[in-house]
């Protein structure tokens, strides 16, 4: 977690967010691994993943895109393996905070627009709540 807001004006605007819409869903995205992320930052990711407890994350390992920024003027160097064992952190610690949420809303009830059937359970539907 090393651009954009500084790690305490970012709880500041979750909590801010969370008081005025209490329901609120927070999705964001985590690439690990990224250029110059050190184990510092990796680890102030962990923690920003347990505080928020998003209902939603795109989660990857950094990867290098032709024409991009990062490609003409950063230099790849997080190891593949380290990249892998912070993604599979992240990726857990989300987790986590998913199956917390989701204890939450045992017994509740909830509009939900249908998409389809689950691709891991076929004879399931899936779809989204308002939220």
């Amino acid at each position: 977690m090393k651009r954009g807001y500084s790690r305490e004006a970012y709880d500041q605007l979750v909590e801010d967010i969370r008081t005025m819409l209490p329901d609120v869903a927070i999705s964001s995205d985590f690439i690990s691994g990224f250029c110059g992320e050190t184990e510092e930052e990796h680890l102030d990711t962990l923690s920003l993943l347990q505080q928020v407890q998003y209902e939603q994350a795109y989660m990857f390992a950094y990867s290098r895109r032709d024409k991009t920024h990062a490609a003409k003027h950063l230099v790849d160097d997080v190891l593949p393996d380290v990249k892998q064992r912070r993604l599979t952190e992240v990726i857990d610690k989300f987790r986590e905070g998913m199956k917390y949420k989701n204890s939450l809303e045992v017994g509740k009830t909830h509009l939900v627009l249908c998409e389809g059937y689950s691709k891991k359970y076929p004879d399931m539907l899936c779809g989204r709540t308002d939220r």
